[in-house]
């Protein structure tokens, strides 16, 4: 017999050895079972475990290295099938698990239903009644590191150099937008959100998270499918250089065969269009230029009437006397004393005096010499050339979406607010733009592209200037975190230049696509789709459907050594020898290194949804699963649209005073103003004979900063 004492000590250290087994043995039965079941996890956006202002959540995981490569490689043997599929008691087990769930979640008043819904969600997937949701895909492959998950984070500061998500219909892409913009908006970042499906549950998680960071009054709602709630917002109206009205609204227009030949006219005349309408302190918007591109003559007579009376003041000996020589040249044409183009037959005698008087002065003004050949077109040739332009504008023009992308400044009816991105960036604004592609692809596409375009002209100017000019030569930089869904709806020419030199303007762009091949056929040009994708140094790739796509990121990942085992067995007769051995046998397994590459292709054709491998800050290699967030009892989130609605209505402000209350900073020398291309003295002259449009010049608040607004 053992002493009591000795007994004691031994049953201690066995019951010791006993609980170290028995955790080893858990932790084998719970990797086991890591490999048949997928984990789902809800959290609420404002309770990441991270520090927002130093780094961007992007869910639970753990970093792939060769030991995950390994263990992948030996699940996928024969022989450990029973380990890697879930036994009929296992479902049997899930299944019991989910019917107590939903009684639990039927008896919300009783105690019992909510002790057992919480026991349930004890020991995650280790928990025998741990419901098993099917996400598709193999579960092995977050199984196979599902024991190390911790949160899985890109710092701030390496977001400059931008983020591309890749994934296919489905998957988790947009509710991995709802993740990282909500925690762009609580860390207090300019938020700007493109998404051309126009996302309903994106919208409103946008607003609920707005509300609850206190930044709803810094938040703007541009929708095309909800024209009645939607601020409205001018593509064409703020620009760097003048020429960028005229590429703006040409962009979407064919360009491929002979429609180059007439995108190239559009353009021309698009561009002289422009260039008057600001001379003559008008704001460019699309319903603008369809009524001059269209019919130009009144512009050509607005601009050449402005010309001649500041070349009375600034030469008076030369054309002091012009309005009398209009007058004679009119009446010669009335008496047909006159020589009269044949294009010009049908145009009025006032009309064609003056462009005889401009033939007559030769002027060097390149806008009016524009004006007038254009003018002198016959209109059916004219038509022509424009044929393509015309139409595309008027689909931008008609309804109720015309409205909100050629906004009428002066309407005092009209209470939605017209922003601009210089004053989101003021304000430290968070936008979502919904373009409802799926009712108008081509009016969603245009609208984008033109978004775009404005955002590189004013990151340019940011990048010059900063927010505000300083005396001190010091630039205050905003954080803009830029998200952009279904990026290769919207990308263009102006794409490139963005990606490749607004981080230094303080841009972070995370853009989201299906696959690659999607960014190619928009640009037209492989090269170009092989720019822009060289130009974002992370990657984030949810399952796709291509392996050409799904090469994009295991072609940047090494290949690692791998352990085969190889079985050998033998046996050999030694009868005959007389030794008294009749035969010996050998059972060996051979282990062989072989190379293989650290993630296959098919490795992310087979991700679950929600799931995704990610290149980070310099080729870090990633396994992630993304949560989703968790909406349950969550008072900030609306009702309904319907909500969000009112909400919204109860915020606009008259547009009498929203440009007043609005941080224009309308004195600082930025944008057109700066260039000189609004001569403002000549506008305010121009004023009495104009009287329907308001002038650069204008002393009213409300006017000065609608017209100069745009333009900062």
């Amino acid at each position: 017999m053992m002493p009591h004492s000795l007994g004691a000590v031994s049953g201690a250290i066995a019951a010791g050895f006993g609980c170290v087994r028995a955790r080893q043995a858990f932790q084998v039965y719970s990797y086991q079972r890591g490999l048949k079941f997928t984990k789902m996890t809800r959290l609420a956006p404002h309770k990441l475990p991270v520090n927002l202002k130093e780094h961007l959540y992007l869910g639970e995981g753990f970093e792939w290295t060769q030991l995950h490569t390994q263990r992948l490689l030996d699940a996928r043997e024969t022989d450990v099938q029973r380990f890697v599929k879930a036994s009929p008691t296992e479902l049997k087990l899930a299944a019991t698990g989910e019917k107590m769930r939903k009684w639990a979640q039927a008896k919300t008043d009783s105690l019992l239903a909510r002790v057992l819904e919480r026991a349930l969600d004890v020991g995650g997937t280790a928990n025998p009644f741990a419901t098993g949701v099917d996400l598709g895909g193999n579960p092995v492959l977050h199984g196979v590191g599902v024991q190390n998950e911790k949160p899985v984070v890109l710092r701030q500061g390496s977001r400059s150099g931008h983020l591309l998500v890749m994934g296919t219909t489905r998957v988790g892409k947009t509710r991995l937008l709802e993740l990282l913009c909500s925690q762009d908006i609580h860390a207090g970042h300019v938020v700007i959100v493109i998404d051309p499906k126009g996302d309903a549950e994106l919208m409103l998680r946008m607003h609920a998270e707005a509300r609850r960071a206190g930044r709803l009054d810094q938040f703007y709602m541009f929708h095309l499918g909800y024209p009645e709630i939607s601020a409205r917002y001018n593509g064409i109206g703020n620009f760097a250089r003048i020429t960028e009205v005229a590429g703006r609204a040409t962009n979407a227009l064919p360009s491929s065969g002979n429609s180059a030949a007439f995108k190239e006219f559009s353009w021309r005349f698009t561009n002289i269009v422009a260039q008057a309408q600001v001379a003559l302190g008008r704001i460019p918007t699309y319903e603008t230029l369809l009524k001059d591109v269209t019919g130009i003559d009144p512009l050509f007579m607005d601009y050449a009437g402005m010309t001649f009376r500041k070349l009375a003041i600034d030469h008076p000996q030369r054309f002091g006397s012009y309005q009398d020589r209009l007058v004679e040249l009119e009446r010669a044409i009335v008496a047909k004393k006159a020589p009269v183009p044949r294009s010009l037959q049908d145009r009025s005698p006032d009309q064609v005096a003056m462009y005889l008087l401009i033939k007559e002065a030769r002027l060097d003004d390149k806008v009016l010499v524009g004006l007038a050949a254009a003018f002198s077109y016959e209109r059916s040739f004219y038509e022509k050339i424009i044929a393509s332009l015309g139409p595309f504008l008027e689909k931008l023009t008609s309804g109720a979406v015309g409205k909100l992308i050629s906004p009428d400044y002066f309407d005092p009816n009209d209470k939605r607010p017209i922003f601009d991105w210089m004053t989101v960036f003021r304000q430290g604004g968070i936008v979502y733009a919904g373009l409802d592609a799926l009712s108008d692809s081509v009016v969603s596409s245009a609208v984008g592209n033109s978004m775009l375009s404005d955002l590189v002209s004013t990151g340019g100017k940011l990048y010059k200037t900063g927010l505000d000019p300083h005396g001190d030569g010091k630039l205050q930089l905003p954080t803009v975190c830029c998200h952009f869904d279904e990026v290769n709806e919207i990308a263009g020419p102006e794409f490139v230049p963005m990606v490749n030199k607004l981080g230094g303007s303080g841009f972070r762009i995370t853009a989201y696509t299906q696959s690659m091949f999607d960014i190619e056929a928009k640009v037209g040009d492989k090269a170009k789709a092989g720019q822009i994708l060289d130009n974002f140094n992370h990657l984030c790739m949810l399952r796709v459907r291509s392996k050409a796509t799904a090469s994009l990121l295991t072609d940047q990942v090494p290949q690692v050594n791998v352990t085969v085992l190889t079985p050998v067995s033998g046996v050999s007769d030694t009868a005959a020898q007389g030794n008294g051995v009749d035969f010996t046998s050998q059972n060996n397994d051979i282990a062989n290194k072989s190379k293989a590459p650290l993630i296959e292709p098919s490795d992310v054709l087979s991700l679950p949804q929600g799931q995704a491998f990610a290149l980070l800050e310099g080729n870090r290699c990633h396994k992630i699963r993304i949560p989703l967030a968790d909406s349950k009892d969550d008072p900030f989130i609306p009702a309904s649209l319907k909500a969000v609605a009112e909400d919204m209505k109860r915020r606009y402000r008259t547009s009498e005073t929203w440009a007043a209350e609005t941080d224009w900073l309308s004195t600082q020398p930025l944008g057109a103003g700066a260039g000189g291309l609004i001569d403002t003295d000549l506008a305010s002259a121009f004023d009495d004979d104009m009287p329907g449009y308001a002038m650069a010049g204008a002393t009213s608040s409300a006017v000065a900063g609608n017209v100069m607004g745009p333009h900062l």
